[in-house]
């Protein structure tokens, strides 16, 4: 259902790519994210939300269970440069602090606000902090809790998180 309502040529592309190990050209990404929310959500791309966790579940749960040493906050908020990297070609995260003691954390995301050649708003808003919640959370963290507090599609120079754990 949602390749059928996918805007030009994006559901043909999709037909003959789909492969969950490669990386998708953005535009085609976002044309998806943004299709998939109007189809099985309504608008608000919090749809995506349940996306983005089973996609962390999936990536690092095999991860965790090989390599228990990895399973802690610090190793998850210190890997999201390189974690970003997995998934996209184009843009940056940098850790700009980690504070264990506190159970506290700031992420920025530096990439482009044009959904025609960089993540779109549904990624930096909603899949972004997911994604890094249900990771923390299976490192063995209690809540969590991830404010966006800068938005580069508000004007922002980048997109900066806010991270608080228990």
């Amino acid at each position: 259902m949602v390749l059928a309502n996918l805007p030009g040529d994006d559901a043909e592309f999709f037909e003959k790519n789909i492969a969950k190990t490669e990386w998708y050209p953005v535009t085609h990404l976002n044309n998806l994210v943004n299709t998939y929310d109007l189809v099985v959500g309504n608008g608000d791309f919090l749809s995506i939300v349940p996306v983005a966790e089973y996609i962390a579940q999936k990536d690092l749960g095999p991860v965790f269970e090989v390599f228990v040493d990895l399973k802690n906050p610090q190793v998850i908020l210190n890997s999201a440069p390189s974690l970003w990297s997995r998934y996209f070609d184009s843009g940056r995260v940098d850790v700009e602090s980690v504070n264990v003691d506190d159970k506290s954390s700031t992420l920025v995301l530096y990439e482009l606000a044009d959904e025609m050649k960089a993540s779109g708003v549904a990624i930096c808003t909603f899949a972004v902090p997911e994604w890094f919640k249900t990771g923390l959370l299976m490192s063995g963290t209690g809540a969590v809790t991830i404010t966006q507090t800068e938005c580069r599609y508000k004007g922002a120079e980048s997109c900066k998180y806010e991270i608080n754990w228990e």
